[in-house]
């Protein structure tokens, strides 16, 4: 039996082509700043908070023809060199000081690591005991 042959003088322009499915892997990071008492509560805080919420890929035209999304993942990335959970301090929040007073009730953000009080690893300081509250030890 032989094929009807139709329009072979006028193919179809896609007649030919072919379709390729590409796959591109991306590499996203972000940086939160989180006001904390500690490193842990900083990372806890991101974790509850802070993510991914929504993808838009970009979709679009090539020679009149659509490239189209196939499909799409994402996932965090756990391994060593990733940095999953890279904290670093970058500001604290400190009383206001000039040459007469320390204001406790007027705060600066110092990104001056000379100016802060406190360890990053541990949560907030003890207020110091003023003098008259000290103990004397004999």
């Amino acid at each position: 039996m032989t094929k009807e042959i139709i329009d072979k003088d006028n193919p179809h322009k896609d007649i030919g082509k072919q379709k390729f499915r590409v796959r591109m892997a991306y590499t996203a990071y972000v940086e939160y700043d989180v006001v904390a008492d500690s490193k842990d509560e900083a990372v806890s805080a991101v974790v509850d908070k802070g993510g991914i919420e929504k993808i838009e890929w970009a979709e679009g035209y090539h020679n009149d023809e659509p490239v189209e999304v196939y499909a799409g993942d994402w996932n965090t990335d756990h391994s060593e060199d990733a940095g999953t959970f890279d904290v670093t301090k970058i500001a604290e929040c400190i009383p206001y000081e000039d040459n007469s007073t320390i204001d406790y009730s007027d705060t600066d953000w110092s990104t001056n690591e000379f100016e802060w009080k406190q360890d990053e690893n541990c949560g907030r300081p003890n207020i110091e005991k003023k003098k008259d509250d000290m103990e004397v030890p004999f």
